[in-house]
């Protein structure tokens, strides 16, 4: 079975279409194959709580919520999850859109990027996207410094490119720093704060 997932786009336009008061169609994309699923949801506003009805074929299923700036992402779990089934908690690529984080620059990536810096070669960060944010570092040896090329995405890839200068702990805040900013342009709009 296939399994059907809300894309980027789509999770922005419903980030939008909660606040308002109309019916939209919108499609389920499925992982592996090019296959689609149409819905069409409903919404109505009201002061306290939304309530929406998805209409899928010949299912309508309904939900209400509280008003939250983050209840796109409980409707996008709850579409999910009727096209889906229930999602498996033991299944980390099941994570409802409410729980994930992105960007996230953990201790062990900080010790990573650091010895990098140190000694140079390549890296992977695995932040919590869909791809991972490829680190390259080169020592130059005429002064005390790096060049540095990183990059996340395939087919349209954000890269950066530098060269900078001084003590390895300063090099390694610029570094640090580029990472924490590409991180911030990868993250999905419907998740951004």
């Amino acid at each position: 079975m296939s399994k059907y997932k809300l894309d980027n786009r789509t999770l922005a336009l419903l980030k939008a279409q909660v606040n308002l008061t109309q019916t939209f169609n919108h499609l389920l994309r499925a992982e592996t194959q090019r296959e689609s699923l149409a819905f069409r949801l409903n919404v109505e506003r009201n002061k306290v709580d939304t309530h929406f009805t998805i209409e899928l074929g010949s299912e309508r299923h309904t939900l209400t919520l509280t008003n939250t700036k983050k209840m796109h992402l409980k409707l996008a779990d709850f579409i999910e999850e009727i096209v889906n089934g229930p999602t498996n908690p033991t299944d980390p690529s099941s994570l409802p859109h409410a729980d994930r984080r992105y960007g996230a620059f953990k201790t062990e990536h900080k010790q990573q990027v650091f010895d990098l810096v140190q000694t140079g070669g390549a890296l992977s960060l695995d932040m919590g996207f869909e791809q991972p944010i490829n680190l390259a570092i080169h020592r130059n040896k005429s002064r005390a410094g790096i060049t540095t090329i990183m990059s996340i995405g395939v087919r349209k890839p954000r890269t950066k490119c530098f060269t900078v200068y001084g003590s390895d702990v300063e090099i390694y805040s610029m570094v640090a720093e580029s990472i924490t900013h590409l991180a911030a342009v990868a993250t999905p709009a419907a998740h951004a704060a």
